[in-house]
């Protein structure tokens, strides 16, 4: 992953595709290499960078974030309702 600033570009070898993640997007991708992590682990995380308004809807980015992720081709559902890094 290239750091610039706000924004990272990831590589996917599968697809050879590259891809502008903001610093959210980045750090979720980062969380999800260390270890497979549920929807609602992921809306915590998310929940603790947040500002105090935008908590509510954690969840909600975080559901949007992972699907976002797994349709990119750089995460994937794993077993249950976790998901991983690609």
């Amino acid at each position: 992953m290239l750091d610039f600033g706000d924004e990272f570009i990831v590589f996917n070898p599968l697809s050879w595709d590259a891809h502008l993640l903001n610093a959210a997007a980045a750090a979720v991708l980062d969380l999800l290499a260390e270890a497979p992590r549920s929807a609602a682990e992921v809306g915590a995380f998310l929940a603790e960078a947040l500002q105090e308004s935008e908590r509510e809807s954690a969840s909600e980015h975080a559901a949007h974030l992972l699907e976002e992720l797994n349709r990119l081709g750089l995460a994937q559902a794993a077993d249950g309702d976790s998901f991983a890094h690609r």
